[in-house]
């Protein structure tokens, strides 16, 4: 009796409900989750032909992303202190800044990642203003966030949006034809990028320097 005893223990298991640690992340994951096929990215050389949709406001801008412009001098807006990421929005092709290395060189760029709902609704392709965002709302502090060399930062970003093909990013516009400040800055305005925007949960890679505190 004893034995037949533990063999319907093992058998029974825990009966709490709650997810088995030793299970892959897919099979302990909620329910609700969804994994949606990003489908194979399409990349074009990258242009300076590019959209006027973007208006003013903070907000989300989603699109394809088509080109990945490392840090340098190679045209199509390179710079010392950014990857520009040009993704295809309704048509168009816009440039996205994003900071690797800092201001006036120094580098002090702090990066995460997280999965998490993305904030503001489903992906839908165009720019959308008005989305608050907020990096402690959901639930990531300054002390969360690593603090990465250019090069290293810039190796993350390539390798990460290489099979990116949905992409979604929030920041700000700095013109029509491209938006910045793609990192933390407060007042519901924090920047993000976010690849497999079309699963539940999507993946946020989140950006801060080291002067800032939350």
């Amino acid at each position: 009796m004893k034995y037949g005893l533990l063999f319907l223990l093992a058998a029974c298991g825990d009966s709490s409900g709650a997810p088995d640690a030793s299970l892959p992340r897919d099979a302990a994951a909620d329910a609700s989750w969804v994994h949606v096929d990003d489908g194979t990215p399409t990349r074009q050389a990258c242009t300076q032909t590019l959209g006027n949709a973007l208006g003013t406001a903070f907000g989300r801008l989603d699109g394809l992303l088509v080109a990945i412009v490392p840090p340098g001098n190679g045209g199509c807006n390179a710079d010392a202190n950014h990857v520009h990421l040009q993704v295809r929005m309704n048509g168009a092709i816009y440039d996205i800044a994003v900071d690797v290395g800092g201001m006036n060189g120094v580098e002090d760029v702090h990066t995460t990642t997280r999965d998490l709902v993305m904030p503001g609704g489903p992906w839908s392709e165009g720019f959308h203003p008005s989305i608050p965002t907020d990096y402690v709302a959901l639930g990531v502090h300054a002390a969360a966030l690593t603090l990465e060399s250019r090069q290293v930062l810039t190796s993350q970003l390539m390798s990460e949006l290489a099979t990116a093909n949905h992409v979604s990013v929030y920041a700000t516009p700095y013109g029509p034809d491209g938006a910045h400040l793609v990192h933390r800055n407060g007042s519901g305005h924090d920047g993000m990028i976010v690849t497999q925007p079309l699963s539940t949960p999507a993946h946020l890679r989140m950006f801060s320097f080291t002067s800032q505190a939350f």
